[in-house]
C-alpha cells in the first residue's frame, strides 16, 4: 500500500515535469537536487518507521539498550552525558517495534527528549522555561564548528547555570530561546567546552577545539590498532599535523627527526631526489643492514614512495613484544606508516598546500680565500718541509695589490659553486563519504632545485584511497599509488668534491670573454705554478639523469561473520622502475693569457655514455583472522591470526661503451669501444604464519603474546625456518582505588615485555649456494690470449640461518594535571646474535671471496624519556602552549667478534668496543724541539721533528705502533634528544622543533684539512700551526703531506655534539568574517624556516653540517642546505 506521503511526492513529480520544459537548466539542476533531497530523508524517516526491533532488558542500563538498538540497526547515537543519565537502570520487552516506540517507552517519565536527523538519533534534555522570564527571553541562532570550519553534529548548547539547552543538528546550526546578557556553554565529545557571551548578538558562531587528551587516542600497531592507554608494548606515534604538513619536507623519512625518543634522524644528504634520512631505532644493532622496516598502510615499502602529505600517522615499535608480528624483519624497529583516507558520511572538503622558498648553503669549511695568505702559507709549508718556495714574492705581490679578478682573482669556491635555490611544493586533496563510499584522493608536485649548480629534481604523484562498504557484512576498498621523479646532476658529482678539495683561490672560475678560468699563478715563463682544479669546468661537465616510477595497488576486504569476529584479507603489489643515463663532455680551463688546459684526471676514461636499469617487484598477499570481545564488563579478549605470502625479485641491467664519433652523441649505441654489458635477477620469497592474543581485567591488568613463524628463501632447506614470541604486560596502576583516591594521577600504567626478531638483510639473496661467475674480470691465458672465463668466486657456509635480536623493556607511563603533563620512560636491553659476517680467510685459498657465517653478536641497552606538557585546550582567545621532550641514551658494544683477534682499523669493529669506533693514536701535544721528539721516539725508526704531533707511548717502548692504538671515541651517538614547543594565542601560532645529540665524535681528516700538495686548499685553522714565536699552538707545523702529522689520531678526531634548530614556523589564520565572504572555510598563512642553525659542544669542528654519517669524513656527502618557505593552506 502506498502511503498518503508517498502519493504526495509521486504529485510533485508529475508538476515538476509540467514545469521543467518551461524553466532554465541551471533551475533543472537545482529542483532535482531539491527532490533528491527531499526523497532521502523521507527515505529515513521511513527506516525509522518501517525498521523493527526486538529487545529484551532486564535490569540494564540505559547504554546497553542504546548499544543493541545500533547493532540491530543502522542508527547512531548522539548525546551529552553529563545531560543524559545512561548509567540508569531500565527493563524493557519489546517484539517487533519501531525505534520511535522504543524511546518514548525508555525515556517515558525523564526529561529526555530526541530529534531523527538523517540515521543519526540526538538525545538533549528538554527546555526548561521556568528558569527565566518569558519577557526577557531571545532567540538566539547559531552554527558550531570544528577547527577544520567543519559543522559539529550534535554538540550540546546550554545556557549557562540552567538546564536549558538544545544540541546542533546535521549543519551544525542550532536556535534557542536565552535570556538577555547569557551566556552559552558549548560542549561536545572530545571538543573543549566552549563559553560564549550572547549579549546583544542574534546570531553567534562557536568554533570548537579539539581536546585531544580527552579523546582516547587510538595507536596503529601491526595488523591493526589499540588504544593507547592499553598498550603494553613500547610504541610511539606521531601524528600528521598542521606543523608537520607545512615543513619543507622532500622526504617523508626527515619527519621523525627530533620527535620520537629511540630513534636517530640524521639527514645525511642534501642532494634533490636523494636526501632521505637515516633512521636507527634504538642503536646499531647489526654489522649487516641496520634500517628498520617500513610498512605503508600494511605493506612493505620504502618512505621515498609516499608523498608527506599523505600521511595521517607514524608509528615506531620499538621493543620486541611489539614488534615480535613481523618477526624475521623487525630486529632493528617497525615504522607504520598510514596515510590518509576519507570518512563515512563527510562532507566534501578540498585541501590545497602550496608553498614557495629559497635553500642556501649552511655550514660548510671554512677557507683561506685570499690568494696572497694563501701562497704565503704554502710557501711556509715548503720551507717546513725542507723545499723552497713555490710562488714568488714577486707574484705575491701582485696579488696582494691587484685589482682585476680575472687575473689576480681570490675566490671563494663554495660562493662560486653553490647557488641559492628555488624550493616549491603544492599538494591538493579530496576527502569525501557517503553512507557506504569514503575516499581520500591526492594530487602532488615537488620541484627542489640543488643549491650545487646543476642539480635538481622534480616529483610529481597521485594517491587515491578507496572504501566500499557492500552491506552490513562486507567492506571492500583498494589503494592507488603512483610516483615519478626526474633527476638530475653533473655526471661525476663526487669529482666536483674532489675539485672543491684542491680548489685555490688564484684559480679564476671565469675568464673576462665567459669561459671558465684557470690558474692564474703563473711563473715568469707564463707557465702554471700549479694543478687547475675548478669545480665549475666539472659542475657542467655533461649530466646523469635518473627517472624514477614507483606503483602501488592493492585490494582488500574486510568479511564481518558477526560483531566481534572479522576476516581481512589483502593483496599488493608494488613495483619500482629506475634509469639512469650517464654521459661526459670535453670543457676546458683558460688562463688570462689564453692557456688551454684541462682539470687534473679529467674524464680519465675518455668520453663515456652509460645507461643503468633497475627494477623491482613485490607481491604480498595477507590474511588476518580478527576477534574481540567483552565479557561480564571486565574481562576483554582480543586476538589476531593471519598468514603472509611474498615473492620479491630485483633485475638489473647496465651498458656501457666510450669514444663516439663526436661529442654530443650521448646514447650508449654511439660508442665505439670500452663495450661493457651486465645483468642479473635475484629474487626472494617468503611465508609466514603470525598470531597475536590480547586479555584485560577491568581495564586494568593488561597482557599481549605475539607470536610469528617465517620461511626465507634465503637460507637451506631445514635452516629456512623461525619462531619469534613476544611477552608483554602492563598495569593500570591509575585505576587502582588506592591510586584514585590519590587525586594525583591521570594515568598511572606500569608495563614490561620481552621478545626476540630476526634479521636475515644481508648482501646477496642465495648465500648459502655455490655460485659460479663468469665475467670479462675473470680472464684466462687461452691460446697466447685471454679469454673471459667462469669460476667459483665465492665460498659459502651452507648452514647459515637467522641473526637473533633479544629484547627486554621495563616502562611507566604517567599523567598528571588532567592529563595536559604526560610522562613515559623506558629502560631496554637489547642483544643481537648469531650475527652474519664474513670473515677473514688465509691467502692459501685464492682469490676468493669470504663465506658469510654467523659468528657476531652486539648489545644496546639505555634508557628514554619522554615528558610533554600541552596547555591548547584553551581558547584561541587566551595564549595556549605546549612543550616536549624527549632524550635516549643508548650504550652500544659488539660482544664477540674474531675472538677479539680484529685487525686494526680507522672504523674498528673488535670485542668489548662500540661498533666502529674511531681507533687510532693519542696526540698529547706539540714537540717544542728535535730533542724532545728524538727523546721520545728513540727506538723509533722514522725521527718526528719540533712542530710535531706528539702521540701516547702506551708502552714506554720508545715507538710507534699498533700497541700504541687505543679508542678515540665512539661514532654511534650515546645521546639524542629533541624539544618542541608551539604557542598560539588569537589566529597566530607559533611552533619551534630543536634536535640534537651527544656523546658522537667523527674522524674530519679529509683531502680538504690535511695539508696536502695534490689538494691545496687550506682550511683557516692552519693560520694558528705551530711556530716558535706561537709555541702554544695545538696545530702542528705547517708541512705538505706530513705522514708524522696525517696519522690517525685523536688530533683528527672531533666531537660532534650539537643542538640544531630543525624547524621553526609562523602561521596565521585568517578569522572567520574573512574565510565567510571569501567562500572559503580557511585560510592560514604561514613562514618557515628549517635547518636554520647549529650550535656546536666544542669549536673547531671543519666540515658540512654535522648531522651527518658519522662513518667517513663528509668531504663528499651533498651539503644539507637550509630553507626558508613561504606558504599558504586553502580549505574548501
Amino acid at each position: 500500500m502506498i502511503n498518503n506521503l508517498s502519493i504526495q511526492q509521486i504529485r510533485v513529480v508529475k508538476f515538476l515535469f509540467a514545469i521543467l520544459k518551461k524553466i532554465p537548466l541551471r533551475m533543472k539542476l537545482m529542483v532535482f537536487m531539491l527532490f533528491l533531497s527531499v526523497g532521502l530523508l523521507r527515505a529515513t524517516g521511513t527506516y525509522g518507521q518501517i525498521t523493527s526491533l526486538t529487545l529484551e532488558a532486564r535490569n540494564e542500563t540505559v547504554q546497553q539498550v542504546l548499544d543493541k538498538i545500533e547493532a540491530q540497526s543502522e542508527f547512531s547515537f548522539f548525546y551529552n552525558n553529563k545531560q543524559v543519565n545512561v548509567d540508569r537502570l531500565v527493563s524493557i520487552n519489546t517484539k517487533n517495534q519501531n525505534v520511535f516506540s522504543i524511546l518514548n517507552k525508555l525515556f517515558d517519565g525523564t526529561d529526555v527528549t530526541y530529534k531523527v536527523l538523517d540515521k543519526s538519533i540526538i538525545l538533549s534534555i528538554k527546555e526548561n522555561e521556568g528558569n527565566t522570564s518569558l519577557q526577557e527571553d531571545k532567540k538566539v541562532s547559531g552554527i558550531v564548528l570544528d577547527e577544520k570550519g567543519e559543522p559539529v553534529i550534535g554538540a550540546n548548547v546550554m545556557v549557562k547555570g540552567t538546564t536549558n539547552g538544545t544540541v546542533t543538528d546535521m549543519d551544525g546550526k542550532f536556535v534557542l530561546s536565552v535570556p538577555q546578557k547569557a551566556s552559552l556553554v558549548i560542549s561536545y565529545i572530545g571538543y573543549m567546552d566552549r563559553t560564549v557571551l550572547v549579549g546583544d548578538s542574534s546570531e553567534i558562531s562557536v568554533r570548537l577545539s579539539e581536546n585531544t587528551q580527552a579523546l582516547e587516542e587510538v595507536v596503529v600497531v601491526g595488523y591493526g590498532t589499540q588504544k593507547k592507554v592499553n598498550l603494553t608494548g613500547s610504541v610511539s606515534s606521531v601524528k600528521f599535523d598542521e606543523e608537520l604538513a607545512n615543513r619543507p619536507i622532500t622526504d617523508a623519512s626527515q619527519a621523525l627527526s627530533g620527535k620520537v625518543s629511540g630513534v636517530w634522524i640524521s639527514q645525511n644528504s642534501g642532494k634533490p631526489g636523494d636526501d632521505g634520512a637515516q633512521l636507527r631505532v634504538r642503536g646499531w644493532g647489526t654489522l649487516n643492514n641496520t634500517d628498520p622496516l617500513v610498512i605503508i598502510d600494511g605493506v612493505e615499502g620504502e618512505f621515498s614512495q609516499v608523498n608527506p602529505n599523505d600521511i595521517e600517522s607514524i608509528s615506531v615499535l620499538k621493543d620486541a613484544a611489539s614488534a615480535a608480528i613481523y618477526g624475521s624483519k623487525a630486529a632493528n624497529g617497525v615504522i607504520l606508516v598510514t596515510t590518509k583516507t576519507g570518512n563515512n558520511n563527510e562532507k566534501t572538503s578540498v585541501e590545497l598546500n602550496s608553498y614557495i622558498g629559497t635553500q642556501w648553503l649552511g655550514d660548510h669549511y671554512d677557507l683561506v680565500t685570499n690568494s696572497a695568505e694563501h701562497m704565503t702559507m704554502a710557501n711556509q709549508a715548503m720551507i717546513n718541509n725542507g723545499s723552497s718556495k713555490l710562488f714568488p714574492e714577486t707574484l705575491i705581490s701582485n696579488f696582494a695589490n691587484g685589482t682585476d679578478p680575472y687575473k689576480y682573482p681570490n675566490t671563494d669556491w663554495y660562493d662560486t659553486s653553490f647557488e641559492n635555490a628555488l624550493i616549491t611544493g603544492h599538494n591538493l586533496s579530496i576527502r569525501s563519504g557517503t553512507e557506504k563510499l569514503s575516499g581520500f584522493t591526492s594530487l602532488n608536485y615537488l620541484r627542489q632545485d640543488g643549491i650545487m649548480i646543476g642539480s635538481e629534481a622534480v616529483r610529481y604523484g597521485i594517491r587515491s584511497n578507496l572504501d566500499y562498504k557492500v552491506n552490513s557484512w562486507l567492506k571492500i576498498g583498494g589503494r592507488f599509488s603512483y610516483t615519478k621523479r626526474k633527476a638530475k646532476e653533473p655526471f661525476d658529482l663526487e669529482a666536483v668534491h674532489r675539485q672543491i678539495s684542491g680548489a685555490t683561490p688564484f684559480i679564476a672560475p671565469y675568464t673576462a670573454d665567459g669561459r671558465f678560468g684557470s690558474v692564474q699563478a703563473l711563473d715568469e715563463d707564463g707557465l702554471m705554478l700549479y694543478s687547475l682544479y675548478n669545480p665549475l669546468i666539472h659542475l657542467a661537465n655533461g649530466a646523469s639523469t635518473t627517472d624514477s616510477d614507483y606503483l602501488s595497488l592493492d585490494a582488500h576486504a574486510t568479511i564481518n561473520f558477526m560483531k566481534d569476529l572479522n576476516l581481512q584479507v589483502v593483496w599488493a603489489s608494488n613495483g619500482s622502475w629506475k634509469e639512469t643515463d650517464r654521459h661526459n663532455e670535453t670543457i676546458y680551463g683558460y688562463t688570462d693569457t689564453g692557456i688551454e688546459m684541462q682539470t687534473k684526471a679529467y674524464n680519465k676514461d675518455g668520453i663515456v655514455m652509460s645507461r643503468k636499469q633497475i627494477s623491482t617487484m613485490r607481491n604480498n598477499f595477507q590474511a588476518t583472522l580478527n576477534y574481540s570481545k567483552r565479557f561480564v564488563d571486565k574481562h576483554y579478549v582480543a586476538a589476531v591470526l593471519g598468514t603472509q605470502l611474498e615473492n620479491y625479485s630485483i633485475k638489473n641491467v647496465f651498458a656501457r661503451r666510450t669514444d663516439p664519433p663526436k661529442e654530443g652523441l650521448t646514447q650508449v649505441d654511439s660508442g665505439t669501444g670500452g663495450v661493457q654489458g651486465e645483468g642479473n635477477f635475484e629474487g626472494l620469497k617468503m611465508v609466514s604464519y603470525f598470531g597475536r592474543l590480547n586479555y584485560s581485567f577491568a581495564d586494568k591488568y593488561l597482557f599481549e603474546m605475539n607470536l610469528r613463524a617465517d620461511a626465507s628463501s634465503r637460507f637451506k632447506r631445514g635452516n629456512r625456518w623461525g619462531v619469534f614470541p613476544g611477552f608483554s604486560a602492563g598495569w593500570r596502576l591509575s585505576e587502582e582505588a588506592f591510586i584514585k583516591n590519590l587525586n594525583l594521577f591521570s594515568n598511572l600504567k606500569l608495563r614490561a615485555s620481552w621478545g626476540q626478531l630476526g634479521n636475515q638483510t644481508i648482501e646477496g639473496y642465495w648465500p648459502y649456494l655455490t655460485v659460479i661467475d663468469q665475467s670479462y674480470d675473470l680472464s684466462y691465458n687461452y691460446g697466447g690470449s685471454l679469454a673471459p672465463g667462469a669460476a667459483v668466486t665465492a665460498l659459502v657456509d651452507e648452514n647459515i640461518t637467522w641473526e637473533t635480536t633479544s629484547s627486554l623493556d621495563i616502562g611507566v607511563d604517567l599523567g598528571f594535571l588532567n592529563s595536559r603533563l604526560n610522562i613515559e620512560a623506558d629502560y631496554f636491553n637489547k642483544k643481537t646474535t648469531d650475527i652474519i659476517v664474513q670473515l677473514p680467510i688465509p691467502n692459501v685459498l685464492g682469490d676468493k671471496t669470504a663465506p658469510f657465517e654467523n659468528v657476531g653478536e652486539m648489545k644496546n641497552n639505555g634508557f628514554e624519556l619522554v615528558v610533554n606538557y600541552d596547555n591548547l585546550e584553551t581558547s584561541r582567545d587566551r595564549l595556549g602552549f605546549n612543550v616536549g621532550f624527549n632524550f635516549t641514551y643508548i650504550d652500544n658494544k659488539v660482544t664477540k667478534f674474531q675472538d677479539g683477534d680484529s685487525p686494526d682499523q680507522l672504523y674498528l669493529v673488535r670485542e668489548g668496543y662500540p661498533y666502529k669506533a674511531l681507533y687510532g693514536y693519542k696526540a698529547i701535544g706539540i714537540y717544542q724541539s728535535d730533542e724532545e721528539a728524538a727523546q721520545h721516539m728513540q727506538n723509533n725508526g722514522f725521527k718526528p721533528q719540533m712542530g710535531n704531533l706528539k702521540y701516547e707511548d702506551v708502552n714506554n717502548d720508545g715507538k710507534l705502533d699498533y700497541q700504541d692504538k687505543q679508542v678515540l671515541g665512539n661514532t654511534i651517538p650515546k645521546i639524542t634528544y629533541g624539544i618542541s614547543a608551539g604557542l598560539r594565542y588569537k589566529d597566530f601560532d607559533l611552533n619551534v622543533l630543536f634536535q640534537g645529540l651527544g656523546k658522537a665524535n667523527v674522524f674530519i681528516q679529509d683531502d680538504i684539512t690535511r695539508m696536502s700538495y695534490e689538494w691545496m686548499a687550506i682550511p683557516t685553522f692552519w693560520r694558528d700551526a705551530w711556530t716558535l714565536e706561537n709555541s702554544d699552538s695545538k696545530i702542528p707545523m705547517l708541512r705538505f703531506d706530513s705522514s708524522w702529522d696525517n696519522y690517525q689520531s685523536s688530533f683528527w678526531t672531533h666531537r660532534i655534539d650539537f643542538l640544531k634548530l630543525k624547524n621553526i614556523q609562523l602561521g596565521y589564520a585568517f578569522p572567520e568574517s574573512i574565510t565567510s565572504k571569501l567562500k572559503i572555510q580557511r585560510l592560514y598563512v604561514y613562514a618557515n624556516a628549517q635547518n636554520l642553525f647549529t650550535i656546536m659542544l666544542r669549536k673547531g669542528y671543519e666540515g658540512y653540517d654535522p648531522e651527518r654519517n658519522t662513518f667517513d669524513t663528509g668531504a663528499y656527502s651533498y651539503p644539507t642546505p637550509r630553507i626558508f618557505t613561504f606558504g599558504i593552506n586553502l580549505n574548501f
